[in-house]
């Protein structure tokens, strides 16, 4: 019975985390080179192998039939999980909410009441 409910747990960490290592990787090959500079934050080419990276190990660590891996609690999984917060806590917030070379907010409002 607790090795069920384990092994789902297990499972379903694993899974949002290969998700989220996804998410972090199409959204930082989506934003231009110059955000990164502009926010003071490391290259959009280190941002992208480190997720990259990250997404390779979250599907290996995905438990068996969907990876190779028993589960993403090992030290590369838990250093993917660590990569792909900090991208999506400290870094995308910075990169502003623009997409593209004009880096425009797609006519949302960007301050005041």
């Amino acid at each position: 019975m607790f090795g069920f409910l384990q092994n789902t747990v297990v499972l379903l960490i694993s899974l949002a985390a290969f998700a989220g290592a996804i998410w972090g990787l199409i959204d930082a090959a989506r934003r231009p080179e110059g955000a990164f500079t502009a926010a003071g934050k490391w290259s959009k080419t280190i941002w992208l192998v480190i997720l990259g990276v990250a997404t390779i190990i979250a599907f290996i660590s995905l438990p068996w039939p969907l990876g190779t891996g028993g589960g993403i609690g090992g030290i590369l999984g838990i250093a993917a999980i660590v990569a792909v917060i900090v991208y999506l806590v400290d870094v995308r917030p910075k990169l502003g909410g623009g997409y593209g070379p004009s880096g425009g907010s797609r006519g949302r409002s960007t301050g005041g009441w």
